[in-house]
């Protein structure tokens, strides 16, 4: 069977029109908004993000290293450098410096191409500039809020094995056995087991090439459901090596390129899971950083 890319039909303009720039993140209404406000009941708030710091896990070789240093102590406010206030003022700021896919974050559409062509056809080398890209940044996608869905892909909370893809068997039977189903707009997110290791770096790393996660049918699966945003509590939130020969990350290529769905890697979802809550309000608003391909955020739960 051929790939979308090699059937000879047009992938673009998509659905929602040959300017669209929020794919489908279009499906995130004010009726879609209230529904999932809707879903908290104790107003207990769980974050997703994993904390940031100093020796973390991440891709160095690619992303480049994360640095982030005090740059003004409160006692810099002092003579010659400050004027005495009477109030003995003080300040302390930080300096950081990181890639955009630094941490849990939220990839934009303009992080994936096919045959340098982006979401919706955007050419990559028209598009693209050194202060970032001019359509499909970060920025201009909305901040999320919808209905949050949690699939536990593991058996009995044990993690799954490296190179394990989650099916769109395994997926189904979850929601069946606990009467959820999949819509326009809903923030679909799965459990691995990962996120524990997040503390052990050198572990963690190992998952950057190697990885449970989503399966290319499962994938197309949540393309069909018109999903706003789907990740899971790996690195690259796909499974990995590629379940297909001679191809890099077909499930980020297919959900942001073809389909225009937003990705949430290295997500924390072990609290999440333990509560034993799989559907609630979910909310993610990523620093609206002009033309960057990702944003570093911390998403919540709401129950």
């Amino acid at each position: 069977m051929a790939e979308w890319y090699e059937a000879g039909t047009p992938w673009f303009p998509t659905k929602w029109g040959a300017d669209d720039q929020l794919g489908t993140a279009a499906t995130l209404t004010d009726a879609k908004v209230l529904s999932a406000i809707a879903l908290v009941r104790t107003g207990r708030v769980l974050p997703l993000g994993h904390p940031i710091y100093l020796g973390m896990p991440g891709r160095q070789a690619t992303h480049g290293p994360f640095h982030y240093l005090t740059s003004q102590r409160v006692y810099d406010h002092r003579p010659p450098l400050r004027t005495v206030t009477k109030n003995k003022f003080g300040a302390a700021l930080c300096r950081v410096e990181m890639t955009d896919h630094l941490g849990t974050h939220l990839d934009a559409l303009n992080h994936i191409s096919y045959d340098n062509k982006f979401y919706n056809g955007v050419d990559a080398f028209e598009n693209t500039l050194p202060s970032g890209s001019q359509r499909l940044g970060i920025d201009t996608g909305p901040s999320i809020v919808t209905r949050g869905v949690l699939v536990d892909a593991t058996r009995d909370g044990a993690m799954m094995e490296k190179g394990t893809p989650i099916t769109v068997e395994a997926t189904e039977r979850f929601l069946a056995d606990r009467h959820l189903q999949i819509g326009p707009g809903d923030a679909v997110l799965f459990h691995t087991g990962v996120s524990r290791l997040w503390h052990q770096t050198e572990r963690y790393n190992e998952y950057y090439e190697a990885s449970p996660g989503i399966g290319y049918e499962l994938a197309q699966w949540l393309g069909e459901k018109d999903v706003s945003v789907t990740g899971a509590d790996t690195p690259s939130t796909e499974v990995s090596p590629t379940e297909r020969e001679g191809v890099r990350l077909p499930v980020h290529q297919y959900l942001i390129t073809k389909c225009g769905i937003r990705l949430l890697d290295n997500l924390k979802l072990d609290e999440l899971v333990a509560t034993g809550v799989f559907e609630f309000l979910f909310v993610c608003a990523p620093l609206r950083i002009k033309g960057a391909t990702a944003s570093p955020v911390t998403p919540l739960a709401v129950f």
